[in-house]
C-alpha cells in the first residue's frame, strides 16, 4: 500500500507532501484547487504519459515520489534484499519547445519509464471520470470482461492466441504461394540469379582478414625481401654485429675467472651472440620465402572485388552473405515446391482453423461464463445505487475470428422496466451511465485483489440517498485495501476513514498553490458543512454534517 506521496512543482502545486493509510481516503476541495493532481501524480507513477504541461510554471521540473509497504510483488529486481518497502519516483523536466524529459526510479535507481507500468500498474488500479465514456466502446467492454474471468479466461485467451497466430501465418504463407504465377515466376529467377553469383564467389564467414593479409605480404613482397635481406647483412654479415660480438666474446674469455661479475656479462654476451648468429639465420631464410607471384596477387584482387560486389548487394561481410544465400535457398525451395507446398500448406491452414475455432469456443465459453457474473454483481450494485428495474446483461456476437476472439463483446442495458435493451452507451442518460460505470468498477474491484483502489470524481451525476450508498460501498471496498476517492459529494466523503482538503493559497509573489491538509473531526464536520451548502458557517449545514459522520460511523 502507499505510505506517503510527495509532489512538487505539478500543476498549482508547488510542494505538498501527503499522507496516506489503509481504508477510504477522500480528497475533496473547491473545483479547480489540484484534487485530481493527486490522481495525476499516480498515474505519472503508473508509467502515464508526461506532458510539458504538468510542470509548474516558473519551476524547472515536477517531481512525484511514493513509498509502498510492503514492496509489489513485482519489485524483486528494483530491490536490496533488507528492503521492507519501495520507493518509486517519476520526475518531469519541460523543454523549451514545449516537449517534456522524464526519469523514472525504483528503489533509487534509474529505471525506464515501462517498468514503472510493470512494476507500480499492478498495486495501483485508476478509474478515472473519462471511463464513464470508454465504457461504451467495445475494447474497453471486453477488456473488462477478460479480466473479470481472472486465470481461467486468461489462459483460454492465450491459447486462442497462439492458435490463431499459427493459423494465420499458415494461411499467410498460402495466400502468397497462390499469388500470380508470373509474379512468383519473377521472384524465382531473381532468386537464381543471386543465388548462382554468390554460389559464383563462395564467400566464406571471415575470409576476409585472411585475404587482406595474404594480399598486403603479395603487394609488398619485394620490399619485404629487401627489408629482411638488409636486416641480415647488418646482423650476420661480415664486421656486423654477430662479428663485434665475437670480438667482444674473445676479449672477455681471455680474462676468464678472476671477476664474477665480469664472468656474468660474459655470458650475456655468449646468449647475445647465439641469437644474433639465429637472427641472421631466420632473415635470410624469410627473405627466401617471400614470393613474387603476380598471378596469385592478381587472382586476389579479384576475389576480393568479388567479395566487395557482393557485398553492396547482399550484406556488410562475407558471413552475412552467406546467411543470405540460405535464405535464399528456402525461399527458393519453397517456391519451386509450387503445387506440392501448396498442398501441404493447404491442409495445414485446415488443421490450424480447426484448432483455432476450437480455442475460440473455448475463450466464447469463458467470456460467457464470465458475463453472467458480471451482469450479477452489476445489476446488485446498481440496485444499491436506486436503479433497481435495470437490467445489466453482456452480450456476446458471434464474429470472424480475429486476433481477440471469435465474439464481440457489447454491455447491453435496459434502464428501467418495459425498455429495450440497447447497447450501453444507447440505453442510459449521464447519470445512469455514470452509475452503471461505478458498478462495473466496483464489480471488477471485487473480482480481483488490487491493494490500492484509486477513483477520480467517480459520483458525476449521482447524490442523494445514491451517494450515500456509494459512500457505504467504497467504504467496504476499503477493508483490507487501500482505497483513495475524489470526490465533491460530502454523503460520500463522510464514510472516508482518512480526509484530505486541497485549498488554494496565494504566496508573496502573489503566485498561486496548493496546499493539502488533513482534517481532524471538527475540521471535517466544517469541510462536509462547505460541500453541503457552499458556505462554513450554516449552523444548519454544520448539524447536517456531523449527522452524515455520526451516520456513516455506525454503518
Amino acid at each position: 500500500m502507499l505510505d506517503e506521496l510527495h509532489i512538487r512543482g505539478l500543476g498549482v502545486i508547488d510542494e505538498v507532501s501527503v499522507p496516506l493509510a489503509p481504508g477510504l481516503t477522500v480528497v475533496t476541495g473547491e473545483t479547480g484547487a489540484g484534487k485530481t493532481l493527486v490522481v495525476a501524480a499516480l498515474e505519472l507513477l503508473r508509467g502515464a504519459r508526461a506532458d510539458g504541461d504538468q510542470v509548474r510554471a516558473g519551476a524547472e521540473r515536477a517531481l512525484v515520489e511514493a513509498r509502498l509497504a510492503p514492496p509489489p510483488p513485482a519489485a524483486g529486481d528494483w530491490l536490496d534484499e533488507d528492503d521492507d518497502a519501495l520507493v518509486v519516483s517519476r520526475e518531469l523536466t519541460a523543454t523549451a519547445e514545449g516537449a517534456v524529459r522524464s526519469k523514472a526510479r525504483l528503489g533509487g535507481r534509474i529505471a525506464p519509464v515501462s517498468a514503472l507500468g510493470e512494476t507500480v500498474g499492478e498495486s495501483i488500479d485508476v478509474h478515472a471520470q473519462s471511463d464513464q465514456v470508454r465504457l461504451g466502446e467495445e475494447a474497453r467492454q471486453r477488456a473488462l470482461l477478460d479480466r473479470i474471468g481472472g486465470a481461467p479466461l486468461a489462459e483460454r485467451l492465450a491459447a486462442y492466441r497462439e492458435a490463431y497466430r499459427v493459423w494465420r501465418e499458415a494461411d499467410a504463407e498460402l495466400a502468397a504461394l497462390r499469388t500470380d504465377a508470373r509474379e512468383r515466376a519473377r521472384e524465382l529467377d531473381r532468386l537464381r540469379f543471386e543465388l548462382e553469383e554468390i554460389d559464383g564467389v563462395a564467400p566464406e564467414a571471415g575470409e576476409e582478414e585472411a585475404l587482406d593479409a595474404e594480399l598486403a605480404r603479395l603487394e609488398h613482397a619485394a620490399a619485404l625481401t629487401a627489408a629482411a635481406e638488409a636486416a641480415a647483412e647488418a646482423v650476420s654479415g661480415e664486421g656486423a654485429a654477430r662479428d663485434a660480438l665475437g670480438s667482444a666474446l674473445g676479449a672477455l674469455r681471455d680474462v676468464a675467472g678472476i671477476d664474477a661479475e665480469l664472468d656474468a656479462l660474459c655470458e650475456r654476451a655468449e646468449g647475445l651472440a647465439a641469437e644474433a648468429q639465429d637472427l641472421g639465420l631466420a632473415l635470410r631464410r624469410h627473405a627466401e620465402a617471400v614470393e613474387l607471384d603476380p598471378a596469385r596477387l592478381e587472382q586476389l584482387r579479384e576475389r576480393k572485388a568479388a567479395l566487395a560486389g557482393l557485398c553492396r548487394k547482399y550484406g556488410p561481410d562475407a558471413a552475412a552473405v552467406a546467411a543470405y544465400a540460405e535464405q535464399v535457398r528456402e525461399r527458393l525451395a519453397r517456391l519451386e515446391g509450387g503445387e506440392e507446398r501448396a498442398e501441404q500448406l493447404a491442409e495445414e491452414v485446415e488443421r490450424a482453423a480447426r484448432a483455432r475455432d476450437a480455442a475460440a469456443q473455448a475463450l466464447t465459453a469463458a467470456r460467457a461464463e464470465a458475463g453472467e457474473h458480471l451482469s450479477g454483481q452489476v445489476e446488485e450494485h446498481l440496485a444499491d445505487l436506486a436503479m433497481g428495474g435495470a437490467r445489466f446483461h453482456v452480450a456476446l456476437t458471434p464474429v470472424e475470428p480475429g486476433p481477440t476472439g471469435a465474439d464481440r463483446v457489447g454491455f447491453v442495458l435496459a434502464a428501467n422496466p418495459g425498455e429495450p435493451a440497447l447497447p450501453l452507451a444507447k440505453a442510459a442518460s449521464g447519470g445512469e451511465r455514470s452509475r452503471v460505470a461505478l458498478a462495473v468498477r466496483l464489480a471488477l474491484a471485487d473480482a480481483d485483489d488490487t491493494p490500492v483502489l484509486v477513483f477520480d470524481e467517480v459520483d458525476a451525476g449521482i447524490g442523494g440517498a445514491v451517494a450515500t450508498e456509494v459512500g457505504r460501498k467504497l467504504a467496504r471496498l476499503a477493508r483490507g485495501r487501500q482505497v483513495l476517492c475524489v470526490t465533491h459529494l460530502a454523503q460520500l466523503a463522510a464514510f472516508a476513514d482518512a480526509h484530505l482538503v486541497v485549498r488554494k493559497a496565494t504566496t508573496d509573489a502573489d503566485r498561486t498553490r496548493a496546499e493539502v491538509s488533513v482534517l481532524d473531526d471538527d475540521s471535517r464536520v466544517t469541510e462536509l458543512s462547505r460541500m453541503l451548502s457552499g458556505a462554513v458557517d450554516s449552523e444548519l449545514a454544520t448539524g447536517h454534517a456531523a449527522e452524515l459522520l455520526a451516520a456513516a460511523r455506525q454503518d
